[in-house]
């Protein structure tokens, strides 16, 4: 797409940019790999554009994991289908289609054979910004200081078994760009202050808070304590203001009542914004979503998603933000009915 006619309404100073365009349902996103900006420009002269492709595709790179967390949601039987190569090309195309961002996960991707190389060939060879995301216990200085400059960002999960503290201050020691992801569960909630300041002092500046999905209500939040973590949220973010970035997770919905957003949604996304590439290449709206259809090329997954943009359609599991209260009673307990409702 030809962004010459846009680049007049942008600051000078940005201008010389390497700007990617993305065009919306009326409106323009430019994004920028290197710097991670985005800059959305709406009005008489969007008002024509239609969304081509999805944002961002997530793609579980491998099934395989070095680690055997009783809480990971993943099927242990899925085979992991893809290698380096396959996997490249599949982004080149993915690139072509219009697709900005590649947000790889798993299994753990740091056991995808030749992952570092293929990192180098992505950023030479496509357009996209790559992030991905790892528990962190294969990484080392030698792989961080190898692809810096090539990614976009790498996450780290805050689990009781991945030894994160460590990797945190391997990402900071080399650099790094990084983010956490950390589920909030009702046994995390009391503490909850307290580590994000810790985690500030480690270096963290990129929080992203995960709701929980599943059927055991021992993890979801009651009522209250959803509007805690509201409160919680708004108090961090008046504190720490620009020196770090809260991300909420699309899962929560609307169920944070009153905490600034960037972006005002009226919905997750899942199928439109973005959409999940399993480890045995089917098509999922989102990485939860009970719903899968198999693919062979990027020709299929094109094809799925004009069909299904639109649908927005629930998952059938507790902590979805498409079902009534997402699923979940004041006590924070599955209602089975609801879920029932979605898997029909």
């Amino acid at each position: 797409m030809d962004i010459a006619p846009y680049l007049p309404f942008l600051p000078p100073e940005l201008r010389p940019l390497a700007w990617r365009a993305h065009p919306l349902d009326g409106k323009l996103l430019l994004f920028e790999r290197d710097s991670g900006l985005n800059l959305l420009l709406e009005g008489e002269e969007t008002a024509h554009l239609t969304r081509t492709a999805p944002r961002t595709l997530l793609i579980a790179v491998t099934n395989v994991c070095n680690l055997t967390c009783h809480f990971c949601y993943r099927d242990l039987k899925l085979a992991s289908s893809w290698t380096a190569d396959t996997l490249l090309e599949f982004c080149r195309e993915a690139a072509e289609w219009g697709v900005l961002e590649v947000a790889f996960g798993g299994g753990e991707p740091m056991l995808l054979k030749g992952w570092e190389r293929f990192i180098h060939d992505l950023y030479a060879e496509t357009p996209l910004c790559i992030n991905f995301t790892t528990n962190g216990m294969l990484l080392t200085d030698a792989f961080l200081q190898n692809i810096a400059g090539k990614y976009g960002n790498i996450r780290v999960s805050l689990y009781d078994t991945n030894d994160w503290e460590h990797t945190i201050r391997r990402f900071a020691a080399n650099r790094a760009r990084f983010g956490v992801n950390w589920l909030i569960t009702p046994e995390e909630l009391p503490r909850l202050e307290v580590m994000f300041l810790n985690l500030l002092g480690m270096g963290v500046r990129d929080f992203l808070l995960l709701s929980y999905k599943g059927s055991d209500p021992a993890l979801h939040l009651s009522r209250a304590q959803v509007d805690q973590l509201a409160a919680l949220v708004n108090k961090l973010h008046a504190a720490v203001k620009d020196l770090a970035t809260l991300k909420l997770d699309v899962c929560w919905g609307d169920a944070l009542g009153g905490v600034p957003r960037l972006f005002d949604l009226s919905d997750c996304g899942a199928g439109d914004e973005f959409l999940s590439i399993t480890s045995d290449k089917q098509i999922k709206p989102c990485s939860f979503h009970h719903h899968a259809i198999p693919f062979n090329t990027l020709s299929d997954v094109r094809a799925y998603w004009e069909k299904q943009r639109t649908r927005r359609q629930a998952a059938a599991i507790a902590g979805c933000a498409r079902l009534p209260n997402r699923a979940l009673t004041e006590k924070g307990t599955p209602h089975d009915e609801t879920l029932h409702l979605a898997a029909v």
